[in-house]
């Protein structure tokens, strides 16, 4: 679903402003680390910057926005009033060929012992038909959870029929449009070719009563840490268990250093070049 023109101008300007500052400062930065991720598309081009990982703790603006009574309304109706945050990623989409992402379900990476969990996303730039937008399969978080292997690795992409793909629906909105996907819907993005940019911040939420699988690609830290990403009501030491199709993402790849390198593996690639 989408939330059209959910966030002010005001909140709108301040995560530029922000993000701007985060990728100023990866100017003197040569190699992706756990705050900034590069991709190196050949050895003779310079990395380009792709992803921020866990904004919501370089800077405090992306912690408090995902708490924004906005955000949490609607996730309260989604999920119930005990709501945690797993974690956070900016996708910059800059203009003149950033990386396409390939068909996957989320779930497929963090199974939990009930699929009360989605993603939210924020549109910090218009997101048009143009510049890379997110496409989403309707009714696909209703199906079956997708084989997300390919060589014997986990691979972080499934490899669908050409006549699923075209279902999808193309996703755009002006900035400070809101999406809200289930966990096992399907999506992807393609390359952005145009000249614009599509700044993308996603956080990733679950009712507090969905607890992460062992051998799981979810942010495990403790009770303590579970603690802490509560965006709403309280944790809870009872999981609810509900029936879902879960496959755990294993094996992994020796050099899985990001879902960009992950999906590069093996012949799930539709947009790539």
């Amino acid at each position: 679903a989408i939330c059209e023109d959910l966030l002010s101008n005001e909140i709108i300007a301040e995560l530029r402003s922000t993000t701007d500052k985060l990728v100023t400062a990866a100017g003197s930065i040569k190699a992706s680390n756990e705050t900034y991720e590069f991709i190196e598309e050949t050895k003779a081009s310079l990395p380009r910057l792709e992803r921020i990982n866990s904004p919501h703790k370089v800077d405090p603006v992306f912690d408090q926005l995902i708490r924004k009574d906005e955000i949490i309304d609607i996730l309260r109706l989604l999920l119930g009033e005990d709501i945690r945050m797993q974690d956070s990623k900016l996708n910059l989409k800059s203009g003149g060929g950033s990386s396409a992402v390939e068909w996957h379900q989320d779930w497929a990476f963090y199974p939990h012992t009930n699929d009360d969990v989605l993603a939210v996303g924020i549109m910090i730039d218009d997101m048009t038909a143009s510049n890379g937008p997110v496409m989403f399969v309707p009714g696909s978080h209703k199906g079956p959870l997708y084989d997300h292997c390919s060589e014997g690795f986990f691979c972080g992409a499934v490899n669908i029929a050409l006549e699923q793909s075209k279902r999808a629906d193309v996703i755009t909105g002006k900035a400070g449009s809101v999406t809200f996907h289930h966990c096992r819907l399907l999506h992807a993005s393609k390359i952005n070719r145009s000249v614009n940019g599509r700044r993308f911040l996603l956080y990733e939420v679950m009712s507090a009563d969905a607890w992460p699988l062992a051998g799981c690609h979810a942010l495990y830290d403790g009770i303590e840490g579970m603690n802490d990403r509560i965006i709403c009501g309280e944790q809870t030491m009872f999981p609810r268990l509900r029936e879902a199709p879960v496959r755990l993402p294993q094996p992994t790849l020796p050099n899985a250093t990001s879902l960009y390198v992950m999906q590069r593996h093996g012949d799930h690639q539709i947009y790539s070049d």
